[in-house]
């Protein structure tokens, strides 16, 4: 649509509601990217701990007969690692939503309560199953290794299918997709298939995002 400036002489681009309501939506989106909190770097990062994480609890637990479960010495150096990648993330969480306000900064907390929830949730279940005689195969091997990543992987999911960060959606059903195909690993195989599974889904992840950002 055009028009005329006051002086009947210059072309004036003219908006129609629904093409504003268009630009609008397309911008909230566009920002929606820009901010998120995914980068290659990061990807890669969280594919290496995992990488590192599940295959020293798989060597730790090669072997038993019966199954015990990963020794103490390997989850404390396990859930140090993680505890770096957290931090890591928060950070450039951070950087990313530096100057976010409001609504949106809201919405964003609400996601991470949301997700840490979830995430202590499934390990209080575990807590449930080994009261209620579960086995040991059960309580320190399938559980452990693949219901907090289908808990928290899940909630991720409707996270950013809300922002419509169709990458990240991908990766995080991706993650559920493996930890429930590798609980039928058994409580040794399992560690390792999730672990080598979730890693190559990250390392997928980071490939996607270069070659976005590069296009």
């Amino acid at each position: 649509m055009g028009g005329t400036d006051t002086n009947g002489t210059a072309p004036i681009d003219e908006f129609s509601p629904r093409e504003a309501a268009t630009l609008l939506d397309e911008t909230q989106r566009q920002a929606r990217r820009q901010f998120s909190a995914s980068t290659p770097l990061l990807s890669l990062l969280r594919a290496a701990v995992v990488l590192i994480a599940y295959g020293a609890i798989w060597l730790s637990v090669r072997g038993q007969h019966p199954y015990t479960g990963p020794h103490g010495a390997v989850l404390v150096l396990v859930y140090a690692v993680v505890v770096l990648v957290i931090v890591a993330s928060a950070r450039v969480a951070d950087r990313a939503h530096q100057g976010v306000s409001g609504r949106s900064l809201l919405t964003r907390r609400g996601v991470v309560v949301a997700l840490a929830v979830a995430y202590v949730a499934a390990y209080v279940f575990m807590g449930a199953l080994y009261h209620d005689g579960a086995s040991a195969a059960i309580v320190y091997g399938v559980f452990p290794a693949t219901a907090p990543l289908i808990v928290a992987g899940g909630a991720a999911a409707g996270a950013y299918a809300a922002r419509e960060d169709w990458l990240s959606l991908a990766v995080s059903l991706a993650i559920v997709a493996v930890a429930a195909g590798s609980a039928f690993a058994g409580p040794v195989a399992v560690w390792a298939a999730t672990g080598v599974g979730c890693a190559i889904a990250l390392v997928g992840h980071a490939a996607a995002l270069m070659w976005v950002r590069r296009a």
